[in-house]
Order: C-alpha cells, then structure tokens, then sequence
C-alpha cells in the first residue's frame, strides 16, 4: 500500500518539474507500456493462473507512478488550454457572468474579484473558466452578483525575477485563465444569501466599526473568515517577523489547532460517562467531532482551497482512526497526501500544501493529534518540533529567519486560540441575536489582538528580530538534514552527526573579482531597476513603480530578487528621475536596507521622511565619474547649462565600463536630451543599450542609435502595457541595424556577467534560467512591428 501511495505522490510531483508539458497521449502511451510490462514480469515470475495474480512492490511502485503522471498531466493540461486566446487579447468584450469570490481592495484604488463567465464573448471562453479582474467603479462589488461588463483581457504574465513570487503559477494552480479590467459594470441580478454574502458583510461592519484600530479589527476579521482585506502590508510583515503568519491566517496549522480544541474538550465530556465511553471509543467521537468544528469553521472562511486541502487531510486522519486495526501515522498522512491530489493535482504546485502537511506531521509527533489527552510539556514539544523542523522549508519559500518564533508562539498560541477566536466567534453566533452583544465580545476580541499586537509591535523593532537569508543551490537540503538528525531522539545513533551537513552552509560561495561585473536589469514590468554589482560593492539604479503609499515594485519584487542575491546593503541609490515608474519602489528599499549614498533627485513622494535619516544625497552631474573593484562608473547626463526642465530630459544617464566593455543607461531621456548629449559627447559608444523611455517614439532617435552603435539593446516594459512600448518605430531603427533586441517582459529578469577581458558575455534570461510548463514561453528575437500588442 506504501509503495503505491508514495509512488502516486511522486508521479504527480513530476508535474513541478517539466519544463514543457508533455502531450497526455503520448503519456497515456507510455504508461500503456509500462503497465504492460509490468503485467507480462508479473505472470512470468509468478507463473500463477489470473485467479492468483499478486503484485509485488516494484509493480505497485509502476502502477502508482504512472497513475500519478496522467492524473496531474491532464489535470495540467486541461487547465493550460482553458487560458484566453490570443486573439482575445486586448479585445473589448461585453460579458455577462457571476462574481464567484469576495472582492478584495487592489492597488492603487479600486477592487479586484473573480469572475466567472456566463455569456457574451463565446469564442474567448470555455465553461467553467474564472477571470481575475480589477474594478475602479463607484459601487461596490458583492459576492456571487451577476454583472454585465465590458472588459479588455489578457492571459495570465507576470514578472519573473529569481527569489521572486511567481504569479503565472498561482494563476495557474488557482485555476485563473484571465486577467483584466472591467468597465460600463451593469449588476443584472443582485446576490442570494450565501455564505460569501456573511462573510462581506463582517468585513464591511468590522472594518467601518473599528476604523480607530484597523490591524487587529483586519486581523481578526481574517482570524474569522480568512478575508485579509483588512490587514495592511505592515501589520503582515510584523506577523512574518515574529513567526506569527500561521496563526494570525486560517491556515493548516491553526484548523488543526481548532479541531484539536475541540476533540479534547469533547473527549473529556465524553469520558465523564461510562455509558459512552462503553459505546463508543472517546478518541473516535471526539476526532469526528473536532472534525466537523474544523469543517464549519472552514465554511465559515469560505472553503478556499488550502482550507480544503486542510479538511481534508484532517478528515482521512480521524477516517482512518475509524477503521478496525492500526495505521501507522506515517501512513495515514500519505494517504490523506494521496485524497488531497486525487482531487486537485495542482495542488502539489501550492506552499500551504507541503507547510500543511509538515505542520500536523510535526503536530502529531509533539503529541497533539485530533481527539488525543494532551500535556502542556506536549503542547511545548510540538510548537518546538514546528519552529524546528518547518526551518528548511521556510527558508526555501520565504527566505527569512524569525529568530523570536519559538517565545512569541509560546505567548500568541494560547493568546489567539484560547481568547481572541473563541470570543470572535461568540460575538458572530451573539450578533445574530442581539447586535450590541455581539459588537461587545467583537470589540473585546479585537481589544485583546491589539493587546497582542503591541507585544508583536515591540518584538519585531528588536535588532535581528527577522534575518533576510537565502540559501543557495542544495544548502536548503542540507539544513533539513541537519534538523532532522537533531530532532531525532537521543538513542537512535546518527545524532551526533547533525554538525556536518552544516558545513555547506558556510562552504564559500562563488564571488566576483577585481574589474568584473554582474549586471542585472530587473523585470519590475512597465519601470526601470537596474542592479550592478562588483567585488566589493553594490548600486541600484532606480527602483521601480509604486502601485499605493504601502505596496510597489520595491516590496513585492526588487527586495526578494536582492535578498535572493545575498545583498545586505546598497554603496549607492540612483534615482534617475521623479517619475513614478522609476522611483516608486524608493521607500521600501530605503526602509529595509543601509544605503550609503543616493544620486539624483529625492522623490518627492518621500519628501516627508525625515532629513536626519537620509542618506547623503547628492545630483547626478554630467563628469562625474568613480571607480570600485576596477569597474568605471560615469553620469554623462545632466548638464547643468543644459535649459528644459521636463523629467524625463533630466534623466540621469550612467555609463559602466568593465573588462573592455561598456554599458549605457539613459533612463527616460527623450529626443532633445539625446541630440544635446551627442553635441557634447565625442564619444557614445556602447556595447549594451537600455532604450530611452522605454523604447518611446520619443527616445532612440536614428543619430542616437547610430552614435552609440551597441551590440544589443533591452527595452524594460510591461506586458501589453498601455504606452505601447516599445515603440514599433523603434523597434523598425534596431531592427535596421540587425542590433539583437530583448524585452523584459517576454525573457523576465536579463543578466549580463562581464569576467573576462575581450569576452562577450552571453545574456541569461530569467524564463530559460528556471523553465516551467505554466510559464509564457520567451521569443527571444526582435519582433516584427506587426506583432506589437495594441
């Protein structure tokens, strides 16, 4: 049974690691033969009639495994082929369909929400497909309305950058075939009564009713239904800093602590009576029932699918406990591993997945299964085994150490299981009855969160409170072993050698010498950030766009990408110039990391931080010029003679010279900047070109591209954005000169490696340096005009 369970997990985890899906009947094929053959070797080893036929491990192993791989291929499949045509894209289409989630505020203003097609637009849909789209209207949205909208799509591309979140993946795992904006809303039927339709509703009377302490109401409105629309960026960066995200969200963790709850106070009831306790076991009763609170309280958070995955896994537990006879524990979880990608293949692809499972397997071996007596010293040893053991695999998905997790937990389990829930939902069964009653206990829930909450707020300001580490290549496997080995009990021989898989950890990694260069030009989409790096130091050259005062390209996608390329502090801080696109990301990278000096402009989006923390600043001049690690940096632009005053003809224009070869970074310098710069310059040539503005009509002029006479250009734009760039006026200049043209947002993240005198180096995409089945695949040419999105 092992063999055949574990051997189906692995099929379907197959599924994470192609690099291009395989057609399913060429599967189908494969595992045609492979059944086959392991049929023949059977009743030839066995030499038994059919009545007699058994298999043996290996064949199991064979069996399960091929199950596996079709079952997630054609789920895979069937999933790809429901993304929006291409000729549907940036169409204008009038579509009839149902709001199927709870609308979520987007960035900057707005609403975001899933919508599910009913009619309109046929060609551009199959059944049963879901868009995510984003609202500006002035009324608000409410769960499962039907709404007629017109509507520009476009498949799901996000922005693909290593250590980064990868968004065509959680579209593809959340069964999203379309993103876009929807516009000339018409609601055609209002909402039934449903589950979601309670669930706005708490949002909208949490919220407006303690707007005074927005983080705990947000807190515990996700701790009562998992909308954290309420819950601001600081208060879940402050969660993540003290190791608190499992519990302040509806997680695996924290329903298997609800079902937990629930079972032991059942099972002490159920003991006082020796009748029951006759009739039926107390430790079935009680997982059943803990069971059934889990579910409800699932429900009641709207049954998304980490929920889901959740329940389900717990309920094959208490199932199995059920049953006559014993399972070992290790064998219920892959079973229940086993239901859970029986039912959604995708799932294997989803974090809260693997921290799920690892939880409760932690859980249960502290001693706190469903239904089972427990001790504080138990309760102790599990939270120990959870901070422990999910090390490795938070790391590897998150990259930060919460080093305060273990005494914070210890504090905020009880705190937020024992006081803050139970009271929450008292105040919803109260509030049904009598409204005051129920805003009473809400506001005493929320008082003892925002109690918490400063505790919370004080750990987090503690020096080293939260490390930033990424660990490279293999070392993350080697951390996992050695945690595994020094959680193993004393007795069992090994222990003693948890120290050396540690040694990989401080193995030296590969770094850059005197006069190399690592350039790295970021795909924040449609915005510029750029990040040049030598021996010894480190410079980022603008920072991206801001989508609202707390959320942009700086938090979400610049400080994964350096905490994954190790970078603990910046030697510089350019600002090109005070547009959004390339200064929005400025706040976020200066709160988090020590930047020595910042050239250009301040923001003036950050004109209220105040002056005694800044960093020296000073403007980029035409002539200046500075050297690290054997590397030449220069501004060429601004001259200060120089009259128009539009930002974009202010743009700061870095030049980099390394190993031989030279690098040149216009930033949004348009037509009249360049002509003047030509003027003043004798000498432009560059091997590597950023186009102007984004490679805008106005930049990239004919004497400019002449002048410079680069070997490659790069445009950093946004996928079908909605400047139109690059340009195809520009686009027909490089293509002219047969000069290699690379967009951001068709190869993600672009790389350059200067290390040797004389040798060019070859550019590295960030779609081919990590390649996946769910990902668009890049083009990797010049694009003829004609092919340009509208």
């Amino acid at each position: 049974m092992s063999s055949l369970l574990f051997s189906f997990v692995y099929g379907v985890f197959l599924l994470r690691l192609w690099a291009q899906l395989p057609s399913f009947m060429l599967c189908l094929a494969y595992c045609a033969v492979i059944l086959g053959g392991i049929f023949l070797a059977q009743l030839l080893r066995q030499r038994r009639s059919f009545k007699d036929f058994a298999l043996s491990w290996p064949a199991l192993a064979g069996i399960g495994l091929s199950a596996g791989m079709l079952w997630s291929v054609f789920a895979a499949t069937q999933a790809m082929t429901q993304q929006l045509p291409s000729a549907c894209e940036g169409e204008r289409l009038n579509v009839t369909g149902r709001i199927v989630s709870l609308p979520r505020p987007a960035q900057p203003v707005g609403e975001r929400f899933v919508f599910q097609p009913i009619s309109g637009a046929e060609s551009c849909w199959q059944s049963g497909v879901n868009w995510q789209l984003s609202w500006r209207g002035d009324i608000l949205l409410k769960p499962d309305e039907v709404w007629r909208f017109q509507l520009r799509l476009k498949r799901p591309n996000g922005v693909v950058n290593p250590g980064g979140f990868d968004g065509e993946l959680w579209w593809h795992q959340n069964g999203i075939s379309a993103t876009g904006w929807a516009s000339s809303g018409e609601r055609i039927a209002a909402a039934e009564t449903t589950l979601d339709g309670l669930r706005w509703r708490i949002r909208q009377h949490l919220l407006a009713s303690f707007a005074d302490q927005p983080d705990a109401a947000g807190t515990v409105l996700a701790l009562l239904t998992g909308d954290r629309a309420g819950m601001s960026i600081e208060a879940w960066d402050r969660y993540a800093r003290t190791g608190i995200t499992h519990l302040v969200a509806i997680s695996g963790v924290h329903i298997t602590m609800v079902a937990w709850l629930v079972a032991w106070f059942v099972r002490r009831c159920w003991l006082r009576s020796p009748k029951l306790a006759l009739w039926q076991p107390a430790v079935r009763v009680s997982g059943v029932i803990g069971w059934l609170a889990a579910c409800g309280y699932g429900a009641l958070a709207g049954m998304e699918v980490p929920t889901q995955r959740t329940l389900l896994m717990l309920g094959m537990i208490v199932w199995l406990r059920c049953l006559p006879g014993e399972m070992r524990a290790t064998q219920s979880l892959l079973l229940a591993l086993t239901a859970v990608l029986l039912l959604d293949p995708l799932a294997i692809h989803s974090a809260g997945l693997w921290l799920s499972f690892a939880a409760v397997a932690l859980l249960m071996a502290g001693g706190m299964a469903p239904g089972e007596e427990v001790s504080w010293r138990a309760g102790f040893r599990a939270q120990w085994l959870a901070t422990w053991g999910l090390l490795p695999l938070t790391l590897a998905l998150f990259s930060r150490l919460a080093w305060l997790s273990l005494p914070i937990n210890i504090i905020a389990i009880p705190w937020v299981t024992f006081t803050v829930v139970p009271v929450a939902m008292a105040g919803l069964l109260a509030h049904s009855v009598s409204e005051p009653l129920g805003h009473a206990l809400w506001a005493l829930a929320i008082g003892s969160m925002a109690m918490l909450d400063e505790l919370l707020k004080w750990a987090a300001a503690l020096p080293g409170a939260a490390i930033d580490w990424h660990l490279p290549g293999a070392t993350v496997w080697a951390l996992g072993l050695s945690i595994a080995l020094l959680l193993m009990p004393r007795a069992l021989p090994g222990r003693q050698l948890a120290w050396l898989p540690l040694l990989a950890l401080c193995w030296p990694q590969p770094s850059l010498s005197e006069g190399q260069l690592r350039l790295s030009i970021i795909d924040v989409g449609q915005g510029l950030s750029v990040h040049a790096e030598t021996a010894k130091h480190q410079l980022l050259f603008d920072t991206g766009a801001a989508f609202s005062d707390d959320a942009g390209a700086g938090q979400r996608i610049i400080l994964p990408y350096l905490r994954w390329a190790q970078v603990r502090s910046l030697d510089a801080l350019v600002f090109s110039h005070d547009d959004n696109d390339h200064t929005g990301g400025g706040g976020a990278i200066l709160r988090t990391l020590p930047v020595a000096q910042v050239w250009g402009e301040w923001p003036s989006h950050l004109a209220q931080w105040p002056l005694a923390e800044r960093p020296p600043q000073q403007g980029c001049r035409s002539g200046q010029r500075w050297q690290w690690d054997g590397v030449e940096f220069e501004f060429l632009w601004p001259d200060p003679t120089f009259l128009l005053k539009r930002d974009n003809e202010r743009s700061c224009v870095l030049r980099i010279r390394a190993q031989g070869f030279t690098v040149l970074i216009p930033a949004d310098l348009e037509a009249q900047g360049e002509l003047t710069l030509l003027a003043m310059q004798s000498d432009l040539r560059a091997d590597l070109l950023l186009l102007g503005h984004h490679g805008s009509k106005t930049s990239s002029t004919e004497s400019w591209l002449d002048a410079v006479a680069p070997r490659e250009v790069i445009a950093t734009v946004g996928y079908r954005n909605r400047f139109h760039h690059p340009h195809s006026t520009v686009q027909q200049r490089v293509m002219a000169r047969g000069i290699p043209l690379y967009r951001s947002d068709d190869s993600g993240l672009l790389r350059y490696e200067f290390l040797q005198v004389g040798q060019w180096p070859r550019v590295q995409h960030g779609r081919l340096l990590d390649k996946h089945y769910w990902r668009a695949k890049p083009q990797l040419l010049s694009p003829q005009p004609s092919e340009m999105p509208p």
